[in-house]
C-alpha cells in the first residue's frame, strides 16, 4: 500500500467512511423495520384476538337465536299436535254420528217395526242393564222416549229373537243377538 498516493489514500479513507456511514444508516433503518414489524405483529395479534372475540360473540348470538327458533318450533309443533288431537276427536264423533244416522235411516229388519229396528241398530252388542241402554238411546237423541216404552220395545225385541235377557240379582242384563 505504500504505492498509493496520499490523495488516493484519502479517497479510499473517505470511501470506507462513506461505506461505514451507509452501513450505520442501514443498521438504523433495519432496527426501524424490525420495530415496525414487531409492532405490526402485535397489532395483528390484537386484531386476531378482537376478531376471535367478535366471532365468538356472533356465534353465541346465533346459538341463542337458534335456541329461540327451536323453542318456537317446538311450541308450534305442540299447538299443531293439539289441533290434530281435536280434529281426531271431531272425526271420531262424526263417525259415530254417521253410524247412528245410517242405523236410523236403514230399512227395518224383517218382522220389526221401524222403531224396534232403530233401537236394535243403535244399541251395542255388549251385555248391559236396561237403564244403561236407555241412557245410551237418550244420549243419541231419543229425548221423548220413556223408560217404560223402551223396556216394552226390548221385550218385543227379545220375543222376536233380537235380544236375550238374563237375570242378574235384582237387575236384568240385556244382550243384542247378531242377526
Amino acid at each position: 500500500m505504500a504505492l498509493l498516493k496520499d490523495t488516493e489514500r484519502e479517497q479510499l479513507r473517505q470511501l470506507v467512511k462513506a461505506c461505514l456511514l451507509e452501513i450505520s444508516k442501514l443498521k438504523i433503518e433495519l432496527k426501524k423495520c424490525q420495530k415496525e414489524s414487531s409492532n405490526s405483529i402485535e397489532t395483528d395479534d390484537v386484531r386476531i384476538k378482537a376478531l376471535k372475540e367478535d366471532l365468538q360473540e356472533h356465534m353465541k348470538k346465533k346459538d341463542e337465536e337458534n335456541q329461540e327458533d327451536i323453542l318456537n318450533k317446538e311450541e308450534e309443533i305442540i299447538h299443531l299436535n293439539q289441533i290434530i288431537l281435536e280434529k281426531d276427536a271431531e272425526i271420531k264423533q262424526l263417525k259415530t254420528i254417521k253410524k247412528y244416522f245410517e242405523a236410523i235411516i236403514s230399512p227395518p229388519k224383517k218382522n220389526l217395526t221401524s222403531f224396534q229396528s232403530q233401537i236394535y241398530e243403535l244399541l251395542p252388542y255388549d251385555e248391559d242393564t236396561s237403564d244403561n241402554l236407555f241412557s245410551q238411546l237418550k244420549s243419541i237423541g231419543f229425548t221423548e222416549l220413556s223408560n217404560e216404552n223402551f223396556e216394552h220395545a226390548l221385550r218385543n225385541l227379545e220375543r222376536k229373537g233380537y235380544f236375550i235377557s238374563t237375570p242378574d240379582g235384582e237387575r236384568t242384563l240385556w244382550k243384542k243377538i247378531d242377526r
